[in-house]
This record gives C-alpha cells, sequence and structure tokens, in this order.
C-alpha cells in the first residue's frame, strides 16, 4: 500500500476525538520538514508527548518515523496499543462474529441474562447511557479483550468498543441523556437531531456494522516502529531519546478531556480522572517544566489554543531555552457544533516550532547545505 493511500484509509481507524489534529497534520509536518527534510524521517524518532486520539502518532508512524508515544490516560493507550504499537495484528470477521453471537447468545430482555447477572457496563449504564442492548456488546468485547492472550488482539477490541460507546452518542459526546426513551418508546420527547443518531447507533450491535467498523479500524495497521509509554511526559521526557518532540497538552481555559470522556474513563479504568493541571488557567506555566525536560531534543512542535495564552508568550518560553522559533495562527473551530458563532470566530490555533541550531544535527545540515 503506498502511502499516500495509506494516509487517506488510516483516518478512519481513529476514534473521534476531542482537539483531534488529523486536518492539521499536513500542516504540522510540513513545519518539520523546513527545519528536518522529509528524506531523513525514516529512522529519525518522534516523541508525540500527549498520545490523545492517535492521530499525530499515527501520520508520522505513516511518514517513517519511530514514533514514541506517551500518554495517562487509558482511553489513548488503547489506541496506542491497538495501532501505533501494532504493525500486523488485524480484526477478523470471524473476532466480529464470535462478538456478535456472545452478544446474541444472551436475552434480549432488559433485564439482562439468567440469574439476573448484569457485565459492569450494562448494570452501571443502561438505559441510561447506552442501550442495554448497545451496553451488553460493550461487557462483551470488554470480556473478549480480558481473555484473549494476545495484547495487541485485546487492544483491537477494547478500540472497537470505544469506537461503538462514541458513535451511539450525537456528536461523539457520551453521557447520560434522551437515549433510555428508545426503551420507553417515548420517541416524541427525543430532538429531532438526536433521534435520527440514536437510532442509528441501534444498529452498532448488528454483525454487519461490527465487521464495518472493525474493517475501519483495519485500515490504520500498517508496518512502522512505534512505542506507547503510559506515562506522564514530564516523568519520561528525560529518559527518551527522540530527534523531534511534539507537544500538544491539553488547552489551558477549555473544557477538560476528562470531563468530555468521564463515561470512557470510568468504563476503561474504573474511577473517572482528576483533571490535568494543564487545563487550569495558569496551564501555561506548565509548559516552562515540559521545554526544560526537553532541551536534549533538537526540534519541538507545540500545539495550543488561544483562550489564555498569546502565541508570542510561547515563543518568548521557547526563546528563554535557546530556540529558535518560527509560529504559525490558525483557525480552528472547537466543538462547533456547539460553539457560539462567536466563540468559533475568535478561536485560534498556535502551531509554534523551536529548534536548538546549537543542535549536532541541524549542525550537520547546516555543513551539508554549505558544501552542496
Amino acid at each position: 500500500m503506498g502511502v499516500r493511500h495509506r494516509k487517506l484509509g488510516m483516518w478512519s481507524a481513529l476514534p473521534p476525538y476531542l482537539g483531534g489534529k488529523r486536518r492539521l497534520c499536513p500542516t504540522i509536518f510540513r513545519e518539520v520538514d523546513r527545519i528536518l527534510p522529509r528524506k531523513l524521517w525514516p529512522g529519525l524518532t518522534l516523541l508525540d508527548g500527549f498520545l490523545g486520539g492517535g492521530s499525530v502518532s499515527l501520520y508520522a508512524k505513516a511518514q517513517g518515523f519511530r514514533v514514541v508515544a506517551c500518554d495517562i490516560a487509558e482511553r489513548a493507550i488503547v489506541v496506542g496499543e491497538a495501532l501505533i504499537a501494532n504493525r500486523r495484528v488485524r480484526l477478523t470477521r470471524e473476532d466480529v462474529l464470535r462478538l456478535a453471537g456472545a452478544r446474541t447468545s444472551r436475552p434480549e430482555a432488559p433485564q439482562g441474562p439468567p440469574g439476573g447477572v448484569l457485565g459492569p457496563v450494562e448494570a452501571k449504564y443502561a438505559p441510561s447511557t447506552f442501550t442495554h442492548e448497545q451496553a451488553r456488546l460493550l461487557d462483551n468485547a470488554f470480556a473478549m479483550a480480558n481473555t484473549t492472550p494476545d495484547c495487541t488482539k485485546a487492544a483491537l477490541f477494547r478500540l472497537l468498543a470505544i469506537r461503538v460507546a462514541l458513535l451511539a452518542h450525537p456528536m461523539s459526546q457520551v453521557r447520560a441523556g434522551t437515549i433510555h426513551r428508545l426503551e420507553t418508546g417515548e420517541y416524541e420527547s427525543i430532538t429531532e437531531s438526536c433521534l435520527y443518531h440514536y437510532v442509528d447507533g441501534l444498529r452498532l450491535t448488528r454483525p454487519a456494522k461490527l465487521w464495518e467498523l472493525a474493517q475501519a479500524i483495519n485500515a490504520g495497521v500498517f508496518q512502522g516502529e512505534g512505542t506507547v509509554l503510559k506515562r506522564s511526559v514530564l516523568d519520561a521526557l528525560p529518559d527518551l531519546h527522540a530527534e523531534v518532540a511534539y507537544f500538544d497538552p491539553p488547552y489551558p481555559g477549555v473544557m477538560s478531556y476528562e470531563k468530555e470522556y468521564r463515561v470512557i474513563d470510568e468504563i476503561l479504568e474504573g474511577a473517572s480522572r482528576p483533571t490535568s493541571p494543564f487545563t487550569a488557567k495558569d496551564g501555561a506555566g506548565m509548559l516552562d517544566s515540559l521545554f526544560e525536560r526537553a532541551v536534549h531534543v533538537p526540534v519541538w512542535v507545540l500545539s495550543l489554543g488561544n483562550a489564555v495564552v498569546g502565541i508570542d508568550e510561547l515563543e518568548a518560553k521557547m526563546a528563554r531555552f535557546g530556540r529558535t522559533t518560527r509560529a504559525t495562527e490558525i483557525r480552528y473551530q472547537h466543538l462547533p457544533a456547539v460553539a457560539t458563532e462567536a466563540k468559533k470566530a475568535a478561536n485560534r490555533e498556535f502551531l509554534v516550532v523551536g529548534w536548538d541550531p546549537e543542535a549536532a544535527l541541524l549542525r550537520g545540515l547546516e555543513r551539508r547545505k554549505e558544501v552542496a
């Protein structure tokens, strides 16, 4: 499969993710190319300090970088283990039929399986957040993951479950709402736009739809080197070697990932996660510690929103560590389906590149240019 076609298909593998960077990846890597030519990327290492939804790591892997990705949230680690660190394992039709068979072998009545023993998702989240049938599918997917000896295949089952959970809700906002009215027949009490999505979500438990999702996930599995660490990048950085570090921390002053993905986190980890200190209004101050621990990495790329910080401030932070900088301001929409028009007009994404002109790698490039 050619790189271009691989990149076109691989996005279908990723779950929709708040703040995902798939649309910005060409711009991000164009900026890297201006410092480190693209022909050098195979064999170099890119550190993705905040894996999140996985788009930058997957794009970097497709471009030939060795990828090292860090995150502390299990939802991100699932994506990393299923796709970034995976070069050959895929979901099969037999896997999907086993999952569908496990679901259909259980009764469809809301009270659950014989003896009244419900799985953890169904017991806690049906019908408030998922229909009973959707919840049973999730329980079965996680049960299959927990009993699968191949860790990569287990991660693929978990990723498939996450995709189902997100797709069951409008705008992938998984939370209690009006979905329970599907089971009580109160369709007229559901907002029309939500009703269409909820009804479409009922198809997610069908074998044909599950296989469609599995094939989409498989499109993100290809050869390449990737390592995934469930660690804070602040703790991991001193021990990590990389030529490029991409930092996309939670943005200060905006809605936290922990709030947006509370239900997903509870399902995966058994509890909600504490809010990241990067999300606080003074969260930009965390960047100083981040940069201090990354001084050994020649090239930095930072993405950050403009809610409480300016682009000049970000460049100044990098300059204090001896970096030459270049910054780009990009219009972007944060939760466009629910944001006000004023918010959409004001939102900006800052992309700041900082490089160490004295780094041996970059000095070597300059000498080659002079000789040429």
